[in-house]
């Protein structure tokens, strides 16, 4: 038995489209240097690139959690890159190397073969340098070698932002931002963009920035925001002057992030009137210049008003008016704005001012939660149960409700929520009161919202949840469920609810009445044995879509289909069958010169 997972066909195609899966099968043969290391399997794919592909998937079990491809692809699901590797990893097991976790790997060396391993990775990688030089300054930092065990008790709680690491930061963004415009072409044989959104590569920095600012580190969180800005602006600079004519830049939502850390940033810091002219100075600079730069007005507004702007006061002291906050009408980004100074207050204990800022912003369910963490859970429930009209805003005020341990009032709030004329939402409330009920043995209320949340979302977790919580009077709502399911059901779930139930013949006629093939495959894979001749047909409809609409570029997927639907014949014995209808098609289709190559390969 192998000592690796063995994806089967369905675990892979579940994760691709029928293009990738076709083509997946043709580069096992590129695939080399497979090798796991603690449930992560890595292995090099031959590509239309000088460099081989480096791939990358990580196992729980047997179960896939994620896979990743260095090659360009990203049109949805699994490249044929990741579709090989996992084959060749199912049909050649015996060429896995096995190697051990990398922790266990580098405490098994000596401080010396270590300086060797990196020493010859910075030779081989000349790139690498840089970055080794970046982490290890960080690493002398976060264990200094001083001989002291405990930092002092006034010690930052993150490690500081070093001048290296501010280089690094600034060259990763550029480079990201380079690297997220792609280009590639339509059917049409124009040019056409994908995965375009720069905005990503600042993903990482404000990660680093907003544990820094929990971490009260506000000075170097302004170090880096300044870094992340410059690297931003330089980026921006870079990009090809086609982005702009294709893409809004006003929708970059990490662009919007940035300005948003801004405002938090500096509404932490003490500004005199002299440093505050200079930020807003420098804002302006970057409203003016910066790509999206329109969203640091936020950040703007917030050092010009600071904490003592005189509508944000009167706010903040329980003078509220239709106003809010603002001496005129509110900017668009009025409500993050609001959030940003809540969390600010809530950070700094000061709670009455939270309260009526959020009441004064509308930021009623900050308002609630604020309540019901105070211990004042019966003025928030009454007040939800007087102006919440979304079952999802009960459903997090009950959630909150519960982690306080007011169970009953939890309880009561999530059924007032199920009544609300809203439909949206009811689902999710609905399930989790279920799961509440049943954890705490109230067994009618369980079964109860058990039906109540199956009849609102017919999903395979509803229906066994149902199954689970009738117990013994199951048989006897099994029926109804069912039958609820065939006329009420979307597709999807009728065909994970007959597969689950075994009743084969109900899940072919849910997809047979459907538009769509998104549920094809797993139907075909359960029904192969059993209904072998269904199965055949299903394969040939999506090849013939193919085939007959002349989509030359595609035809390698419509013979995967055909080859699927012969290997089920065949192994119904169908063979007779299958020749018949392979010679039908080839001379339907015998002037498609690329198409015939193919089809004589399904030959037997």
């Amino acid at each position: 038995m192998s000592a690796f997972p063995a994806p089967t066909d369905a675990q892979i195609r579940s994760r691709t489209n029928e293009k990738s899966w076709a083509r997946g099968q043709d580069y096992v043969e590129y695939v080399s240097d497979l090798v796991w290391r603690d449930g992560e399997l890595s292995a090099q794919v031959e590509g239309s690139d000088w460099e081989p592909y480096h791939v990358t998937v990580n196992f729980d079990g047997d179960e896939i959690v994620n896979a990743a491809c260095t090659c360009p692809y990203d049109w949805g699901g699994d490249c044929k890159h990741i579709v090989a590797t996992l084959l060749a990893l199912r049909e050649e097991a015996d060429e896995v190397a096995q190697r051990p976790p990398l922790d266990e790997l580098l405490n098994s060396l000596s401080g010396e073969q270590l300086k060797t391993v990196l020493n010859a990775l910075a030779t081989t990688h000349p790139a690498l340098r840089d970055e080794i030089d970046a982490l290890a300054d960080i690493a002398r930092k976060d264990h200094p070698t001083t001989g002291q065990d405990e930092q002092p008790a006034d010690a930052p709680a993150l490690s500081p932002v070093s001048d290296m690491e501010l280089a690094l930061l600034r060259r990763q963004i550029v480079a990201d931002m380079r690297g997220s415009i792609r280009t590639g072409y339509d059917s049409w044989g124009e040019e056409a963009w994908y995965d375009s959104d720069p905005g990503e590569a600042l993903g990482p920095a404000l990660e680093r920035i907003d544990a820094l600012l929990d971490a009260g580190e506000v000075a170097d969180a302004l170090v880096l925001l300044r870094a992340a800005t410059d690297a931003w602006n330089e980026g921006g600079t870079r990009l090809d002057e086609y982005f702009y004519e294709y893409f809004d830049e006003s929708g970059i939502e990490p662009a919007d992030g940035l300005a948003a850390y801004w405002a938090e940033a500096l509404l932490r810091t003490e500004l005199d009137a002299g440093t505050r002219a200079e930020w807003i100075e420098y804002l302006d600079d970057q409203i003016e210049t910066a790509l999206g730069g329109s969203d640091f007005e936020i950040a703007r507004t917030a050092v010009e008003q600071g904490w003592d702007y005189p509508p944000l006061v009167a706010a903040m002291r329980g003078n509220i008016t239709e106003q809010g906050a603002w001496a005129g009408d509110a900017p668009f980004y009025a409500d993050e704005l609001a959030r940003i100074r809540l969390r600010i207050l809530d950070q700094r204990g000061q709670h009455d001012a939270y309260l009526n800022l959020a009441q004064a912003e509308g930021e009623f369910m900050a308002y609630l939660h604020m309540l019901t963490r105070l211990e004042r859970s019966q003025e928030a429930i009454a007040e939800a149960r007087k102006y919440l009209t979304q079952p999802r805003d009960i459903h997090a005020l009950a959630q909150t409700l519960r982690e306080n341990d007011e169970l009953p009032e939890a309880i009561s709030l999530a059924r007032h929520g199920l009544g609300l004329d809203e439909q949206r939402g009811k689902d999710a409330l609905a399930a989790w009161l279920r799961d509440v009920a049943e954890e705490h043995n109230q067994p009618d209320l369980a079964l109860e919202m058990a039906e109540y949340a199956f009849g609102l979302d017919m999903t395979l977790i509803n229906y066994q949840a149902l199954e689970r919580i009738a117990g013994d009077a199951w048989p006897g709502l099994k029926p109804a469920a069912l039958h609820a399911l065939a006329v009420r059901g979307k597709t999807t779930n009728q065909v994970n609810i007959f597969l689950h139930e075994g009743m084969h013949d109900e899940a072919i006629a849910a997809v047979d009445q459907s538009r769509y093939f998104y549920d094809d495959d797993r139907v075909i894979e359960s029904v192969r044995a059993t209904h072998p001749v269904w199965a055949f047909g299903r394969c040939c409809r999506r090849a013939e879509s193919i085939m007959d609409a002349g989509q030359a570029k595609d035809y390698d997927v419509a013979a995967s289909w055909l080859r699927r639907g012969r290997d089920i014949l065949l192994a119904a014995g169908e063979d007779a069958r299958w020749r018949e209808y392979l010679a039908h098609i080839m001379d339907v289709h015998h002037r498609k010169y690329k198409l015939m190559p193919m089809l004589r390969e399904l030959e037997i």
